[in-house]
C-alpha cells in the first residue's frame, strides 16, 4: 500500500508541473481612472514638476500572470507613430512637464509670442497598453481608449532684460577672427544692439564670449524666423557665416528678438542754426556729422557766434537735441559752447569764428572743438 501511495503522489506532482495557464483578456479591458485637467500649462521653469499621474484599473487576463503596462504618447491622434513614455508593473505612472514640453516642441509650439508658426497651444494623445507573455511569442495585450490632453506653453513676456551676444569675424573691422576684442551687443528692452565698423567679409554671432561652439550663423536666424537686412547674405562657407555686402562704414547693428529682425542703420547728427555759416536755420545745406568710429561723430564746420541745435533725423524739427539734453546725459561740453537760454535752450557758440572739427563722442560723453 505504501508503494502504491508513493507512486500516486509522484504522478500527481508530475501532472502539476505541466499545468499551462492561458491568458484571456477580460471584457472590462483597461482604462484610465483619473480625471484629466481641461488644460495643462507648460514652462521650462516647471519642467521637473509632475504634470499628471495616469492611473488605470488592474488588467484581468483570467489567469495568475505578470502584467506589464506601457504608457504611450503621440502627437498623432491615430498613433501612426508614438513613444513609450513609461513602463511599469504598477497601475500608475507619473508624467512630468518636461515630457509634455518635448511633445509641444514636436508640434512646433514655443514660448515666443512673436513666433509665426503654430503658436503655443495644441493637443497631445495618450493610451495604455497592458500585456503578458513578453519574450514568449506574440504577447496577449489590451489597449485602452485614447486620451487627448490640451497643452499650452506659457508665453514668455518681454521683461527688458536679455544676455549680451558677441560678433567676431573679418567683417567686424575692430575684432577680426579673434576673441581679444569681440564686438558686444548689449540688451535694452529685449533688443540687442551695438555700433560697429563693417567691411566686406564674413562674421558670426555668438551667445557666449570666447566659445566658438556657441555660434549663431545665418541659417540659424533664418530658421528662427528673422528678417535679415539686405546688406547681409549667407556666406555659404563651411560655417554658413553672415557676409556683409554693403558699403563699408560704421553702422548701428540691431538684433531685435521681439520683432525678429536684424537691421543696419546709419546713425548721424545734423546741424542747423545761425551759428552754422553754411545753412543757418535752414535744412538745405545742413552739415552732417557721420559716425567716423563706433559711437564717435565728427564733421568740419564753419562757425560764427550764434545759436544752433543737433538733430538726429534729417529735416525733422522734433528730433532736436539741445544744450540741456546733453548736460542731463552727463556730457562734458567744450567751453566754446553755452546754453543760449532762448526758447529752445539751443547751443550758443561763443568762441572765435572759424572752421573747426566738431566731434560728439557718445561713448565717452564729450563734445569737443578742434
Amino acid at each position: 500500500m505504501l508503494a502504491v501511495l508513493a507512486l500516486f503522489f509522484v504522478a500527481s506532482c508530475a501532472e502539476d508541473d505541466g499545468l499551462v495557464f492561458i491568458a484571456t483578456p477580460s471584457e472590462e479591458g483597461v482604462a484610465f481612472q483619473n480625471s484629466f485637467a481641461s488644460n495643462y500649462l507648460l514652462s521650462e521653469e516647471t519642467a521637473d514638476n509632475l504634470a499628471e499621474r495616469f492611473v488605470w484599473n488592474e488588467a484581468d487576463f483570467g489567469a495568475p500572470v505578470n502584467v506589464t503596462y506601457e504608457l504611450h504618447g503621440s502627437i498623432d491622434p491615430t498613433f501612426a507613430t508614438s513613444e513609450i513614455v513609461g513602463s511599469t508593473a504598477e497601475t500608475n505612472i507619473g508624467v512630468t512637464v518636461s515630457v509634455l514640453l518635448d511633445m509641444a516642441e514636436e508640434l512646433g509650439l514655443d514660448d515666443d509670442p512673436n513666433t509665426a508658426d503654430m503658436g503655443n497651444t495644441g493637443q497631445v494623445y495618450f493610451r495604455l497598453r497592458a500585456f503578458v507573455g513578453a519574450g514568449q511569442g506574440e504577447p496577449t495585450e489590451m489597449i485602452s481608449e485614447i486620451e487627448p490632453l490640451n497643452i499650452e506653453v506659457i508665453e514668455r513676456q518681454p521683461d527688458g532684460t536679455c544676455a549680451s551676444i558677441w560678433a567676431v569675424g573679418e567683417a567686424t573691422e575692430d575684432a577680426g577672427w579673434d576673441w581679444s576684442s569681440p564686438i558686444e551687443f548689449t540688451c535694452e528692452n529685449d533688443v540687442r544692439s551695438t555700433h560697429v565698423s563693417l567691411i566686406n567679409g564674413t562674421f558670426r554671432f555668438f551667445s557666449t564670449e570666447g566659445d566658438w561652439a556657441s555660434g549663431m550663423n545665418f541659417p540659424y536666424y533664418v530658421s528662427e524666423g528673422y528678417t535679415i537686412d539686405a546688406n547681409f547674405e549667407d556666406a555659404a562657407d563651411g560655417d554658413n557665416n553672415f557676409r556683409f555686402i554693403g558699403t563699408p562704414g560704421v553702422y548701428e547693428l540691431v538684433v531685435d528678438d521681439v520683432n525678429k529682425t536684424i537691421t543696419l542703420n546709419e546713425s548721424q547728427y545734423y546741424l542747423v542754426g545761425e551759428a552754422i555759416v553754411q545753412t543757418g536755420w535752414d535744412w538745405a545745406n545742413r552739415p552732417v556729422m557721420v559716425e567716423v568710429d563706433p559711437y564717435v561723430y565728427s564733421v568740419d564746420v564753419e562757425l560764427t557766434n550764434g545759436a544752433f541745435r543737433f538733430f538726429t533725423v534729417d529735416t525733422d524739427w522734433g528730433s532736436g537735441l539741445n544744450y540741456p539734453y546733453f548736460v542731463d546725459e552727463g556730457y562734458t561740453i567744450d567751453a566754446n559752447f553755452e546754453n543760449a537760454e532762448d526758447g529752445d535752450s539751443n547751443f550758443s557758440f561763443i568762441g572765435t569764428p572759424g572752421t573747426y572739427t566738431l566731434t560728439v563722442d557718445t561713448a565717452n560723453k564729450t563734445i569737443t572743438l578742434n
